[in-house]
């Protein structure tokens, strides 16, 4: 009797629930009322809206905000997502973090690179950025997780970070860095064009060298020819060829 008992009662709670179910499926209470975006400053609401394809008729209940998290983050500027319901409001609300781009990668165009080292989206002139130009590296490298010219790029960030925090010689100075897998890095800055080799590694002592020097060099930018900081402690200055014989170093 008590086991029947039992039975009875959990199918009656199962009918029960079920009814409670299909009533909220179908009290218009329950339906997504509003739909908040927030966090996106370079993706903009309608895009967003547009890939979440959330149907105003659907039920809180019912949606799949898993689903909707996926759809969200295939949006290139879009790193991180949070979906949740809102209850109170009937809204659905969207949390979205955007990448934060840190330079340009050059392919056979033009990307973004955030700062995870990245590239996440072909650079188009609405987005209105200005940043170094990283070169020398082939798109399927990058694409395809070479793990060298993934470091040679971490690098790079690396450098114009570091720049980004000096007074005499800043990122502001740099137009292009160019990473090379045997030489490593080779600014070319944005006066001129020199080209200044670093190398790789020990950055901050090599660009605090040419810090001491750079006030007196950037007068003379048009006799010079390269810079070279790849010798410890010392920074080689190669001068353009003139009338009276071959190009000079000091």
């Amino acid at each position: 009797m008590k086991g029947g008992l039992s039975l009875t009662m959990l199918a009656s709670l199962t009918f029960l629930g079920f009814t409670v179910y299909q009533y909220i499926q179908r009290c218009g209470r329950l339906h997504v009322g509003e739909i908040k975006v927030m966090g996106c400053m370079n993706a903009t609401e309608a895009e967003l809206l547009s890939l979440a394809k959330v149907d105003f008729r659907a039920s809180l209940i019912d949606l799949d905000l898993r689903g909707v998290s996926a759809r969200l983050a295939e949006h290139p500027w879009v790193k991180r997502v949070k979906v949740r319901r809102d209850w109170a409001r009937k809204a659905l609300i969207i949390e979205v973090q955007e990448r934060v781009p840190r330079a340009f990668i050059l392919f056979e165009d033009l990307y973004l690179v955030d700062g995870q080292g990245e590239a996440f989206k072909k650079a188009e002139p609405k987005d209105g950025l200005d940043f170094p130009v990283l070169s020398g590296l082939q798109r399927q490298e990058v694409m395809g997780g070479d793990e060298r010219a993934k470091n040679l790029i971490h690098q790079a960030l690396e450098l114009l970070e570091f720049l980004g925090q000096q007074k005499v010689f800043t990122a502001q100075e740099v137009s292009e860095i160019h990473l090379s897998k045997q030489n490593g890095l080779t600014l070319f800055t944005l006066s001129g064009g020199i080209p200044i080799r670093l190398g790789s590694g020990g950055f901050p002592e090599k660009i605090n060298c040419l810090a001491k020097v750079f006030p007196d060099l950037k007068p003379k930018f048009e006799g010079l020819e390269s810079v070279d900081l790849n010798y410890p402690k010392k920074v080689v200055v190669k001068m353009k060829e003139t009338g009276k014989g071959r190009s000079r170093s000091s």
